[in-house]
């Protein structure tokens, strides 16, 4: 018994000490490179630059943090370009944005021979995917009225709310212009309460219906701060997968105490809708950097430019015979658009590929270090 009390307290003395020197190593060598960044600045300074590359090899093999090889390449691409080799110094370049793949030389804060290397690169993504998903209303819009009464009758379309989500990706042209397009599936409502039918009745019209939205646009967004707002524009393919409608009529008796309403179950009518659509996309919103990521708040208008409704159909119960709807609710669908407006919350994660720009206008590398010297 006491052997194994022994045995149990040398063991634990063992792991104490073994976890005491990793910490010390990991520490030491943490200390080690940091202390080694701060020389090979000094070293910079003082314009020794020959030693610079050897003396932080070792810690940029195993030693910096992602924030200390970023200070470290940046200061390799510094000494390579003093030292007259641009290979290494665009190779150093290239490793920097593979660590920190969002920075950007700018005159105003470094050498100017670093401004002129980093514009022959890109980190900029050329895929970006985004998912989000939020609330819609939809906006009815008539055509062609219908009506079963030989006189105008009152018409109230109302909002109701509906949701939708998916994604999508975009395909970056450069730093702030992209083409994009995805898949969203949507459920959208209206409600539209028609008065005077027959003088005194009312009657109420709720159709729910599923959507596919497959948009395609061309967006601008700013590339620089925490917060990024962005605009884009295009048009929207728009499959109408199902459409249900709710009725109900009533019947209101001059006579107090008369009133009757006729309702049933909801009734599909898919069959009298046009299943490929197509609207007008606008929208805009801000990205919001959270680390290399983005969340973002969507709003987006989409303008039906088609009727909804199959002519042939209007008038029929899936059947074909012609509709009971008519003389039971006294009702007949109108000819309409329908226009939507989404509010969503997203989440972006860039697909950096940081790269050497194939071709380089040096005309305009110029260029565009003039005006922001002039700036």
């Amino acid at each position: 018994m006491i052997k194994g009390k022994k045995f149990t307290i040398v063991r634990s003395a063992i792991v104490a000490i073994v976890f005491s020197l990793i910490t010390l190593t990991s520490y030491s060598q943490e200390t080690g490179c940091v202390q080694t960044l701060t020389l090979a600045n000094e070293e910079f300074n003082a314009g020794r630059f020959f030693g610079i590359p050897s003396l932080m090899k070792e810690c940029l093999e195993r030693g910096f943090t992602e924030e200390q090889r970023v200070q470290a390449y940046y200061l390799l691409a510094q000494t390579y370009l003093i030292l007259d080799d641009p290979i290494a110094a665009e190779d150093s370049y290239l490793k920097l944005l593979k660590a920190d793949p969002e920075f950007v030389a700018t005159p105003e804060k470094d050498p100017i021979d670093l401004v002129y290397l980093s514009k022959k690169f890109t980190a900029t993504p050329i895929f970006t995917p985004h998912f989000m998903v939020g609330g819609n209303v939809s906006i009815y819009r008539i055509i062609h009225n219908n009506n079963t009464e030989p006189y105008p009758v009152d018409r109230n379309n109302k909002l109701r709310p509906g949701f939708q989500m998916g994604g999508g990706i975009d395909w970056n042209i450069n730093d702030n212009l992209s083409v994009g397009s995805g898949l969203m599936f949507a459920f959208k409502s209206f409600k539209i309460v028609k008065s005077g039918i027959s003088l005194d009745d009312r009657q109420e019209t709720i159709e729910r219906q599923s959507w596919f939205d497959v948009p395609l646009y061309v967006k601008y967004r700013d590339n620089i701060g925490k917060l990024r707002p962005y605009a884009y524009a295009g048009l929207s393919l728009n499959a109408l997968i199902t459409s249900n409608v709710e009725l109900r009529l009533e019947n209101f008796s001059p006579t107090p105490g008369n009133q009757v309403t006729t309702e049933g179950p909801n009734k599909k009518v898919g069959y009298k809708r046009i299943f490929l659509n197509r609207s007008l996309l606008l929208g805009g919103g801000v990205y919001y950097k959270v680390g290399r990521n983005f969340i973002f708040g969507d709003i987006r208008y989409m303008a039906g430019l088609n009727n909804l409704v199959n002519v042939k159909k209007n008038f029929q119960d899936e059947d074909g015979v012609f509709s009971n709807d008519i003389a039971r609710y006294r009702s007949v669908g109108d000819y309409y658009r329908l226009d939507n407006v989404s509010l969503s919350f997203g989440f972006v994660k860039p697909l950096y590929n940081p790269r050497k720009i194939k071709r380089v206008n040096t005309k305009k590398v110029m260029r565009d270090i003039s005006k922001e010297d002039n700036k």
